[in-house]
């Protein structure tokens, strides 16, 4: 039986299951596809009532990297809901939709900042996956409708572009936390299914780097065990791009956006894995971008005036430059702290950062948050306990 007293328990597995459930988007998901009555604006204020109580009953302590965590969502909060300076359809609701994203990122710090923290990040990481890759398996056979693409599945991240990023972001954090190189290669398995059933192509990218790397620097200590694994793994991989490839036909009609995809996948082409639309939509908001480089156009022009699908241009292009410096800032002080540590949390922030030039949406997201605190807590793992009355002076020896 565990020794962890209840306190942490509960910390560990209820508010461990909440940012999991927050960060795959179940609870959104279901709602939009009919499946759950519960409302998400309901659960977000439970989840947070839930992931700030029992961190209080299991001993809080404040972490000063959470403030840096905080830096650029409130920017933005400030930016959306009082400033309004983006000039959009979505401009009344963009200050509800950045307020939701504050809550889930001040219920993630604060479960980070109790004693069992990480290991409850590392079961959310857990559970977001098989969430997700489930999710989207559901949708395959034809149990539930999520995705916003058709021909492409998504789960309940309802679009394709979004699960490849989850699925690595919470694949660093258990390689980061997670000790057992057997448990890390079953999530690696479970990633590569929910990356190929979006036909994500960046995304196929970086989890191939992420979890080659990964198996080739523990391969030694693990031979025997691999050799299994690939005498499976080969074979089920066959059958796996078999029956996607079945699915890109329809009917007598075939998916040629999906088709193609996992041509260049099967092939590694990578001539074809590039986008030419995505280019054009760069150089459309590089555009954009040189109309106002200070202070940018305001928050929520990014994905509705323009798609830039690259991180830094999008934050570019709402926050000008001191919005890209804090964006920036935050990741280069998160690398050097892991270079100066020996490369602790590396996997984690290789994660986070190579969706930067291919992404967009992502620091509206819970599971981007997730990952990226866990990181930090894990490279400052300093604790200040407040206290309300000052410790007396010792007594002088007589």
């Amino acid at each position: 039986m565990s020794s962890d007293p209840l306190s942490h328990r509960l910390v560990i597995w209820i508010c461990g299951s909440i940012l999991g459930l927050l960060a795959a988007d179940v609870i959104i998901g279901a709602y939009n596809a009919g499946i759950s009555p519960l409302k998400p604006a309901l659960f977000t204020v439970t989840a947070f009532a839930a992931c700030v109580g029992l961190p209080l009953l299991a001993g809080l302590r404040f972490a000063p990297i959470s403030l840096l965590i905080l830096l650029l969502p409130a920017v933005r909060l400030f930016d959306a809901a009082l400033l309004s300076r983006s000039v959009t359809s979505l401009q009344g609701q963009a200050g509800m939709d950045h307020l939701r994203v504050m809550i889930a990122i001040v219920a993630i710090l604060t479960v980070l900042s109790t004693d069992p923290g990480l290991r409850a990040a590392r079961w959310a990481a857990i559970l977001a996956m098989f969430m997700t890759t489930g999710s989207e398996i559901a949708e395959m056979l034809g149990l539930a409708k999520f995705s916003s693409i058709q021909g492409r599945y998504a789960g309940f991240n309802s679009h394709p572009n979004f699960p490849p990023v989850l699925l690595c972001e919470m694949l660093g954090i258990t390689f980061a936390l997670c000790r057992s190189f057997k448990i890390n290669c079953l999530l690696i398995g479970v990633a590569f299914v929910g990356v190929a059933l979006t036909y994500g192509r960046s995304g196929f990218i970086v989890l191939v780097l992420m979890s080659g790397a990964y198996v080739l620097l523990n391969a030694r200590k693990n031979l025997p065990f691999l050799l299994l694994m690939a005498a499976l793994a080969i074979p089920a991989a066959g059958v796996g791009f078999a029956v996607l490839q079945s699915r890109t036909q329809q009917g007598i009609l075939k998916d040629k956006n999906t088709s193609e995809r996992l041509q260049a996948i099967y092939d590694l082409d990578f001539e074809k894995l590039k986008s030419p639309e995505r280019a054009k939509d760069l150089a459309d908001a590089w555009e954009g971008v040189m109309k106002k480089p200070l202070l940018g156009h305001g928050t929520g022009v990014s994905g509705v005036l323009w798609a830039p699908h690259n991180e830094y241009v999008s934050i570019w292009l709402e926050l000008g430059i001191p919005g890209l410096l804090i964006f920036v800032g935050t990741l280069g002080t998160l690398v050097v702290r892991s270079v100066m540590t020996g490369g602790r949390a590396g996997y984690l922030l290789f994660a986070i950062i190579a969706y930067t030039p291919a992404g967009q949406g992502r620091i509206e997201m819970p599971h981007y948050y997730l990952a990226l605190s866990t990181a930090a807590f894990m490279l400052w793992p300093q604790r200040f306990r407040f206290a309300l009355t000052s410790p007396k002076p010792a007594e002088s020896a007589g």
